[in-house]
C-alpha cells in the first residue's frame, strides 16, 4: 500500500491512460485502473499532465485530489475483485440494494478506508482490518444510503 499515492503511480497511471487512449490491451490491475479512470471522465485532463494530479484541484466545484481520489477506487475495486476482506463486495451489494449508485456506494466504502489509511499514516500505526469491517458493517446496518 505504500506505493498508493505516489509520482511512480502517478507515471503508471499516466501509461496506462496513453494505453487506453491506443486502445491496446490491458492485464490485471491495469483494467482495474481504466475502468476507474473511464468512471471519472473529469479526469482526464490530469493523467498527462505532470504532478498536477497529485496536487488538489478544483473539479466541479469540489477540491479533489486526483490521483488519490482513483487510487482508492483502485483499492476498494481490487478488494472486491480478490474478496478480501469479503466485507467489502457485501456492503457494496446492500447498499445498491438500498437504491445507492455503485459508484455512490463505492465512494462510502472508500471514504471509510482513506480515511484508516490517512489516519494510520499521520499516526505511524497499523490499519487494522478488523475496524474497516466493523465501519463497513455499520454501513449496512444503518437504514440510511
Amino acid at each position: 500500500m505504500d506505493m498508493l499515492f505516489t509520482l511512480q503511480t502517478l507515471s503508471r497511471y499516466g501509461l496506462i491512460w496513453q494505453q487506453m487512449q491506443e486502445g491496446a490491451d490491458l492485464i490485471d490491475d491495469e483494467v482495474i485502473v481504466a475502468n476507474v479512470m473511464k468512471e471519472h471522465p473529469e479526469f482526464d485532463p490530469f493523467w498527462n499532465a505532470g504532478e498536477t494530479a497529485v496536487h488538489p484541484q478544483e473539479i466541479d466545484g469540489y477540491i479533489v485530489t486526483p490521483l488519490i481520489h482513483a487510487g482508492l477506487h483502485v483499492v476498494a475495486e481490487k478488494q472486491i475483485s480478490e474478496r478480501s476482506p469479503e466485507e467489502v463486495e457485501t456492503t457494496l451489494k446492500t447498499l445498491v440494494a438500498r437504491s445507492v449508485s455503485r459508484h455512490d456506494a463505492m465512494h462510502q466504502i472508500i471514504a471509510i478506508w482513506g480515511n484508516l489509511y490517512f489516519q494510520s499514516i499521520r499516526q505511524g500505526a497499523s490499519l487494522y482490518e478488523w475496524e474497516y469491517i466493523e465501519l463497513l458493517t455499520s454501513l449496512t446496518r444503518s437504514p440510511k444510503p
